[in-house]
């Protein structure tokens, strides 16, 4: 059974792992996150140790008529039954934080989790653009 709790600092090198990402930067940011009380970075961890992480950003802005909407990305799972826990997980969090609609993001490519998110009530309704900056320094 995994548990879902807010993420310390201590567990970066974890989620560092299931992003395949160096430590380092996922370090300088966290701070960041840690401090904003619109962003909640959990964990999912059982006795083996963290086994997936997920963020929540609740927006807010003019659009939607002024409701505040959840976004949830970062999905990292060793395996579905977690990334399942961590979905029920950021619904229930972005209710409770007021949110009236929860985007998620999941890239084009995944398309074979069309079937997966729906059982979960989200509907495919957009297709986004991104375009790449270049990376500022941080303050």
């Amino acid at each position: 059974m995994e548990v879902i709790r807010r993420a310390r600092r201590a567990d970066i090198v974890a989620v560092a792992a299931l992003f395949r990402e160096p430590v380092q930067p996922l370090l300088d940011t966290f701070d960041l996150l840690d401090a904003d009380p619109q962003v909640a970075l959990v964990v999912a961890e059982d006795d083996q140790g963290i086994v997936g992480t997920a963020q929540l950003t609740v927006l807010r802005g003019l659009a939607w008529r002024g409701t505040s909407r959840g976004l949830i990305e970062g999905i990292r799972a060793t395996r579905r039954g977690v990334t399942s826990a961590l979905l029920a997980w950021a619904i229930k969090e972005a209710t409770k934080r007021g949110c009236a609609r929860l985007h998620l993001d999941s890239g084009v490519a995944r398309g074979d989790l069309t079937d997966y998110y729906a059982r979960f009530g989200f509907d495919h309704t957009y297709q986004g653009f991104t375009r790449s900056l270049k990376q500022s320094p941080r303050d």
